[in-house]
Parts: C-alpha cells; structure tokens; sequence
C-alpha cells in the first residue's frame, strides 16, 4: 500500500469538515474523490499534503505516519498537491515556470555524491531543461513553451500547474478540481494527460465534483457528503450505491 488513510478527522471549532475518513491507495491507481461543494473534498486533500493538520487520525506513506508533517517536507518524499487555480508569474514564459518549479527535486537527492554529480558545470541546466521538456510534452504545453502566463487560456493554465507539479517528480500526484471550469475538448485533453501521466508512473488521486469525468478512467471511487465517506468501490459499483444515489445524484448519473 503506497497510502494508508486511517481514521483521518478535521474539525474546525464546532464544524466537522472530514470525519473519520479510511481509503488506501495502490501505486500506480487513479483513485476519483467526488462529492458536492462542502463534502470536504479539498480538505481532504489538504491534509494528505500536510497543508492542515489533522484533529485525529493517521496518514501513512511508505509504512510511515506523516500527518501534521509540513508541507515541504511531504512535498520532498514525493507527495505533491496542484491547486484549482494555479498561481501564475504573467511576465514568465511556461518554460520559465516548469524550470522555477525544479527546485524541489534538489531536496530530494540526499546523496551527496548524486547532488555533485548534478550540479556539475553544465550538467545541471541540461538535465532540468530536459525534464521541463518531458512534463510540457506529457502535459501537452509543448507547442506554448514560449507563451507568457499572461497569454494562456484557463485549460493551459491549469496543464502548467500539473506540469510544474510534474517538474518535482511526484509518486503521488494530488489534484484538485482539475476539471473545474473547462470546456468539452479541454475535459478531453485532461482525461488523456492523466492517463499519460499514469502510464508515466505517477499515481494519481484526485478530487472533482464532476462524476462522469472521474468514472472514465479511475480504478476507484470515493464518495463524500458533509465530511464523511459514504461509498467506495469501482465508479460504477459507487454511483450505483442507494446511499450515493440518495445524497446527491439523483436518478441520473450524468455530471
């Protein structure tokens, strides 16, 4: 198991924003985490990436507890969290932003020689702008390397953000909301990245509150309402669920 969330709790005074949740993660899954605004989605993520400390409960990665861990110490063994609207430089290009973006992977070389040998003169530049190169290529950005932020459209922006996320090598992958406020072909394009990404070796988790989109392509979901987990299973098995159906789909499973 690459992630074990064990009993995992958020309060916030007298509001309980997640409450008791429990799901583990296998390396190399897609795990979809659906639910309406208020479900606790995004805290959910936030605690895995150490952004909130939890009230009680346990994340583990690799065998490790890492609740209430800092963020950038999660961040460097390899848990990484995009945000729902990446924050941008309008006067740097996208390559500038993948490159700026490098600096985690230097806290996670921890051999001294490894560090040296890449920061050779020379050597260092030319394997980051390699890696830049291969996350705008997986992200589909290749062909706006040269663009200002200020000139991408929101579907770009929000490719740069996985990018730049990609740039620190993740083994986790947390993504929020990454299909909020894209059109048609832009879900098309994100569906096919993730999958690449996937195939790349990342494992991925993700929160969005669009259905049909997540039930395309994970290996499992999750679904929340006001803070607690109601089902889990195949994305088929869940969105058939009566406690699922009941709270918020209705009698249709279209998002």
């Amino acid at each position: 198991m690459l992630l074990k969330v064990e009993n995992l709790t958020k309060r916030f005074g007298g509001l309980v924003a997640v409450s008791d949740v429990s799901f583990g993660i296998e390396r190399g899954e897609i795990i979809g985490i659906f639910g309406p605004n208020g479900s606790g989605k995004t805290t959910l993520l936030n605690l895995l990436a150490g952004l909130l400390p939890p009230s009680t409960g346990r994340v583990v990665w690799k065998g490790e507890n890492i609740a209430g861990a800092r963020p950038n110490v999660i961040a460097s063994r390899g848990v990484i969290k995009t945000f729902q609207n990446p924050q941008l430089f309008s006067e740097l290009s996208v390559f500038e932003h993948v490159m700026i973006a490098s600096f985690l992977a230097f806290t996670r070389i921890k051999d001294h020689s490894r560090l040296s040998s890449f920061l050779a003169p020379g050597k260092g530049e030319a394997v980051l702008r390699a890696r830049a190169e291969k996350a705008l290529t997986l992200c589909r950005l290749q062909g706006a390397s040269e663009k200002s932020a200020a000139e991408l459209s929101y579907g770009e922006e929000k490719m740069l953000g996985v990018a730049m996320a990609m740039m620190c090598e993740p083994e986790l992958l947390l993504l929020d909301e990454p299909a909020s406020g894209l059109g048609n072909d832009e879900i098309h394009n994100l569906e096919n990245v993730l999958r690449d990404l996937r195939a790349h070796g990342t494992t991925l988790c993700i929160i969005d509150h669009k259905v049909a989109f997540l039930a395309k392509f994970a290996d499992q979901a999750i679904a929340l309402q006001q803070g607690c987990k109601i089902a889990q299973g195949r994305p088929n098995d869940v969105l058939a669920d009566p406690a699922v159906v009941k709270a918020y789909l209705g009698r249709s499973h279209h998002a």
